[in-house]
């Protein structure tokens, strides 16, 4: 079989309509990290475990008691297929391809148009780590050797620069000025300080640096 080779994207799915055609513990894992996004979400399954019969009853999602039906997907932006039906999984993934809507079928990367890699988050940050389909069990590992590897310095790290973005704009245009800036953070003092605990100290030398960055000979 020839190897696939998947394009990495992180997709905003606030507010778009995903579809997730199951209702046990894996389409349950599907359809909450969905929500977790943003998404509005439609359950087509005639079971839900307990968990998505109370988001039903609360409204957090759109609950349709059968079996899946092609028309099911019409509006949708993606759709997961989370079920132990062949028949079912195979219906979803052509009736997706029709209408050149994003698809992945569980365990089955030949049914999908996407797959879903194995997620790390810490706040903000988000790390997703994929094996081509070949071995999700891998990307599994993988996945908590960088959960250990990954602490609450990298996300204070990360706010503290997404705080500077703006500024270093403003004082900073050419692009590769601000490249150097946000490099030289990350190398030196300031992220070293922010590992140390102290983020208004590492605040206060990141604008001290801007400031002199901004400086016609760039000091």
């Amino acid at each position: 079989m020839k190897t696939r080779r998947y394009y990495p994207i992180f997709a905003d799915l606030s507010g778009r309509r995903c579809v997730v055609v199951g209702g046990g513990d894996v389409a349950q894992r599907k359809t909450v990290a969905l929500l977790g996004c943003g998404a509005r979400v439609t359950v087509v399954s005639s079971t839900l475990t307990r968990r998505l019969s109370t988001y039903a009853r609360q409204g957090r999602i759109r609950h349709l008691a059968r079996r899946f039906r092609p028309t099911d997907l019409r509006g949708a932006w993606l759709v997961c297929a989370a079920t132990d039906d062949q028949a079912v999984n195979e219906l979803v993934s052509h009736a997706a391809r029709r209408l050149n809507i994003f698809a992945n079928v569980v365990d089955q990367p030949s049914l999908c148009s996407f797959i879903a890699p194995a997620i790390v988050r810490r706040g903000p940050l988000t790390i997703a780590v994929s094996t081509g389909g070949a071995s999700p069990s891998l990307a599994k590992v993988l996945r908590r050797d960088i959960e250990r590897a990954v602490g609450t310095h990298h996300v204070a790290m990360l706010r503290l620069l997404r705080g500077l973005r703006g500024l270093a704009k403003d004082r900073l245009a050419d692009p590769l000025d601000r490249k150097r800036y946000f490099d030289r953070l990350l190398r030196g003092r300031v992220f070293a300080l922010v590992r140390e605990g102290k983020p208004a100290a590492a605040r206060r030398e990141a604008l001290d640096l801007l400031e002199r960055h901004a400086m016609p000979d760039g000091r």
